[in-house]
């Protein structure tokens, strides 16, 4: 039966995101641990650290991510830069506007 036919029911698989926050000093350093799944399938483990230095017109925020992928995904990192590049830019739009 295509996916398009009315009436059909899907499952989609539960997504799963639990993390740790291990470190933070303020305006200056955060540490977080954190994982994924889905469908109950550990999909990856990652440690994040965001840096933040002082520079002469703001801040400067540098994010390091250590990350171990489980899933076979061969588009896992791509895909996980390509998010978090997103989430950053976003980031800097609202600070313009601030």
């Amino acid at each position: 039966m295509p996916a398009s036919q009315p009436g059909l029911k899907s499952r989609i698989p539960e997504i799963g995101n639990e993390a740790y926050c291990h470190d933070i000093v303020p305006d200056r350093r955060i540490v977080v641990s954190y994982r994924m799944a889905i469908g109950g399938e550990l999909m990856s483990v990652s440690l994040a650290t965001i840096l933040l230095s002082p520079t002469q017109g703001g801040m400067l925020l540098t994010y390091t991510e250590q990350a171990a992928f489980f899933d076979g995904a061969p588009d896992g990192v791509k895909n996980r830069e390509e998010g978090w590049r997103e989430l950053f830019e976003r980031l800097a739009a609202e600070l313009e506007t601030a």
